[in-house]
């Protein structure tokens, strides 16, 4: 018998974000990413193979580099944009981080920081203690470009069409890896005055055709007629800045939604959110008018527990955009240390 086995494998293209995440059975003892495409091709790459070993910091690795023409290795670390490994019961905590603005009120939504810290692409930040924008203080949101050491963009807030009146001068953003457990709420950044309505979020959804979701719209955000509604969700996009539902309910002669002011948030006001229901049926051809025969639902019980391990592998190892990367986890079955 082996004193190892190798519990999960794979490949992908690198994404032009470099940064990539991989779903996992278990937490590894080891993990190795390399670098199919330029192996031994002659080009010099500044990480052609990294690993990671249980225990690691957050965002460290061992890693190779290829020098050019000799296609010679040699070692060396990563402390920062390596791999993190995630358990979403359990996710690692962060620091927060300084903002020195928040241009809300164009309807940009970049959160201007000196030290963007470990955010990239994709990442989950929340606001907080902010000066001005208090209508967004506790909100969280999905990162959708970063400048690093300059700024991070809320793309799917920014999609959303919502503005507001001054920007932030101060505030806190801190890093999170939210938990996958089944039903949770999303923030809502807008909803349309349309015969079906179209309701945007602030990052991806969890929300599926033929659900029935039920809204919370206390009185500052105008459209109040919203408040406690329950509607089957027609169809869902979750494109990389835009994340809504579009809904089977008319909406076309209601108040306009708006968040409240950032004065009226300091007198404490409660978010505008959007909380699963129940199933519903799933509908064919995503027509809530012809479900499907025979008729089924779209969750798997009242509570789904979809929480996973994950390794993200960060821009320091996936350094050439496109290229094809190799990658294998391995559990030690047994593990003597010192000896």
């Amino acid at each position: 018998m082996l004193p190892f086995q190798v519990i999960d494998g794979g490949d992908f293209l690198a994404p032009s974000t470099l940064v990539q995440q991989v779903a996992l059975s278990d937490q590894p003892d080891l993990f190795v990413v390399r670098n199919r495409t330029s192996w031994g091709n002659g080009v010099a790459v500044a990480c052609i193979e990294a690993a990671y070993r249980n225990g690691m910091a957050l965002g460290a690795a061992e890693i190779f580099v290829q020098a050019v023409t000799t296609n010679a290795l040699s070692s060396g670390v990563l402390t920062a944009n390596g791999f993190t490994f995630i358990d979403t019961t359990n996710p690692p905590t962060f620091a927060p981080l300084a903002t020195t603005a928040i241009s809300g009120n164009t309807g940009a939504f970049v959160v201007s920081m000196a030290n963007t810290g470990s955010i990239v692409v994709g990442d989950w930040v929340r606001l907080y203690a902010t000066i001005g924008e208090l209508q967004i203080a506790g909100y969280t949101f999905q990162v959708t470009a970063v400048s690093t050491n300059s700024s991070i963009t809320l793309g799917y807030m920014a999609s959303s069409g919502i503005t507001f009146a001054a920007a932030a001068t101060a505030g806190q953003v801190v890093k999170y890896f939210p938990s996958r457990f089944y039903p949770r709420w999303a923030y809502i950044a807008n909803i349309t005055q349309a015969t079906q309505a179209v309701v945007y979020f602030t990052g991806p959804n969890d929300f599926t055709p033929g659900e029935i979701i039920s809204f919370r719209v206390s009185q500052p955000f105008g459209m109040i007629q919203m408040n406690n509604v329950e509607a089957r969700v027609l169809s869902v996009t979750n494109s990389t800045t835009v994340s809504s539902v579009t809904l089977d309910w008319n909406t076309s002669g209601y108040s306009v939604f708006t968040f409240p002011t950032s004065a009226q948030a300091a007198g404490g006001v409660s978010p505008a959110v959007a909380v699963p229901s129940c199933s519903g049926v799933v509908p064919l051809n995503g027509s809530a008018s012809s479900p499907q025969i025979p008729e089924g639902t779209n969750l798997l019980d009242a509570f789904d527990n979809r929480n996973k391990f994950v390794m993200q592998i960060g821009s320091s190892i996936l350094t050439v955009s496109g290229n094809q990367y190799d990658w294998y986890s391995i559990k030690y079955d047994r593990y003597k240390s010192g000896t």
